[in-house]
């Protein structure tokens, strides 16, 4: 069995990353031993391994955050009809997903309904981005068809899927991206209006919207300025939620914007949303997500997958800036 190891926080992943041979499998009376399809490399994998996430590595550390697979051991005390039923694996950055075989508490396991030919690389997704954009969507603003909402960094995975639920759901979206590739791309996905990042772009969002406003503003970036210009066009008391911080920066709002028009800024957290929201809503929310990955509505691009020998070559693919799509193991024997 094979299990990435990170055993130093900081430095080139190339030293820092190992491979181990050997894990402990023991399954305690509340886990379930899964055997893993495929798992991610998400942008908060490598940062985790930086020392820059909000939960510490306790080295040896394994890694993964999220993934799918089949449970094929059960602990005394969970149902025992989960043996054989594939699963996702939600992020905890405790128990590593890049392996062959994991023990996680069975808590911390969402059962799925879907068929064996759904696509696997997509469903190993899902706890993390799909979830991020699902709440975006549905926790911060009551939105009704015909609505739009803005976004910036839109060529995301959390921006494609942003997209495509909003789409889905009769509301429209207006996008925000640094360059016309990826502006390209997400007018394939389905934005209604996308917008390059660049000199008057609060005027250009104002045009692009035709005299209507934004309901809701997700702002990925943190770039002072792309928030402004989302802000410009969002109604009085509408509110910005900051999911990520592409920048670096502090997530910042015009003070004028904040006292003057009663705009509200919050953020998002996967984590945190998934320690809040009651199991049963997370079965419903990860269970329409799975079914919608089943019906081909949600997709996210992949760019590579890796088996785990090949660990270096893919921690260094995922880290590149200008990738167009995912970077995923796939354990050794099924790669």
């Amino acid at each position: 069995m094979s299990q990435l190891i990170l055993t130093a926080i900081g430095g080139d992943l190339a030293d820092t990353v190992e491979a181990a041979e050997h894990q402990d499998l023991t399954v305690g009376r509340q886990d379930v031993l899964v055997e893993v399809d495929a798992a991610p490399v998400n942008n908060a994998d490598l940062l985790f391994t930086m020392g820059w996430f909000s939960v510490t590595p306790q080295l040896p550390q394994p890694l993964g955050a999220e993934g799918v697979g089949r449970v094929v051991r059960t602990g005394e005390d969970v149902d025992r009809t989960l043996v054989g039923r594939r699963v996702l694996i939600l992020p905890t950055f405790v128990h590593g997903t890049w392996t062959d075989r994991v023990v996680v508490p069975a808590s911390t396991v969402i059962p799925l309904s879907t068929s064996d030919t759904t696509e696997v690389l997509q469903l190993a997704m899902l706890p993390v981005n799909p979830a991020t954009a699902y709440a975006l969507i549905h926790d911060y603003a009551t939105l009704d068809r015909g609505d739009w909402i803005g976004l910036n960094l839109a060529n995301s995975a959390v921006g494609h899927h942003v997209i495509a639920l909003a789409k889905r759901a009769g509301i429209r979206t207006l996008a925000v991206v640094r360059r016309e590739g990826a502006a390209e791309q997400v007018r394939a996905l389905g934005a209604d209006a996308v917008v390059v990042d660049g000199p008057d772009l609060g005027d250009r969002i104002a045009a692009a919207l035709s005299g209507e406003q934004l309901r809701l503003a997700l702002e990925g970036t943190a770039d002072p300025e792309q928030a402004a210009a989302l802000v410009q066009s969002l109604e009085d008391g509408g509110t910005v939620v900051t999911f990520a911080a592409a920048t670096g920066q502090a997530p910042a709002i015009p003070v004028g914007d904040l006292i003057y028009r009663g705009i509200v800024l919050r953020a998002f957290f996967i984590l945190n949303w998934i320690r809040d929201t009651p199991r049963h809503e997370l079965e419903r929310v990860y269970g329409e997500l799975a079914s919608l990955v089943e019906q081909g509505v949600l997709m996210a691009p992949v760019e590579a997958t890796y088996s785990l020998s090949d660990h270096r070559t893919a921690l260094a693919h995922a880290a590149r800036p200008e990738r167009s799509g995912k970077v995923l193991f796939v354990p050794n024997d099924r790669s």
